[in-house]
């Protein structure tokens, strides 16, 4: 029994040690691509503040799309985002960064960075996931609205 239960550690611990050497290949190349992201959303992710008191972008910071489902962050930084006619503190819009996300692993890495990043605690995207979602939502056209981020936010995994 002694032995079962160390084989079993054993394999937990190398498990555990596969994912988190994955999860430091993503949050490395996910920091890399996120150099895009800056413009709007800041090197610490709360927003470039566009004073009196705006914003070009929100906070990345708790957001329900980065930290939620993570379907309605691949739908945001996949397809964009509409500017909120109902939030005027936000001057930008979410530029559609399919292209220049091309491939599943940047996908992944970018969403796993954020996810992990200025103090959200999320959990890993994999390139499995992201091919997924791109999947997912090839058939979408143009930016979405917060309404369809909301809406894929709810849908869980199957």
């Amino acid at each position: 029994m002694k032995y079962f239960v160390l084989t079993l550690l054993a394999a937990s611990a190398a498990v555990a040690t596969a994912d988190d050497a994955q999860k430091a290949k993503l949050m490395e190349a996910g920091k890399a691509a996120y150099t895009n992201c800056m413009a709007c959303h800041g090197a610490d992710g709360a927003g470039v503040a566009i004073p009196p008191d705006k914003k070009m972008a929100p906070s990345l910071i708790g957001s329900k799309i980065v930290t939620g489902e993570p379907a309605a962050l691949a739908l945001a930084i996949l397809k964009g985002i509409q500017k909120d006619p109902a939030n005027a503190q936000i001057l930008g819009i979410m530029a559609p960064l399919e292209a220049q996300l091309a491939d599943d692993e940047k996908l992944a890495a970018v969403m796993t960075y954020v996810r992990g990043s200025f103090t959200n605690t999320a959990g890993v995207v994999t390139p499995e996931d992201a091919k997924k979602f791109r999947e997912q939502f090839k058939d979408v056209k143009g930016q979405v609205t917060r309404a369809q981020l909301e809406e894929a936010g709810k849908k869980k995994d199957k």
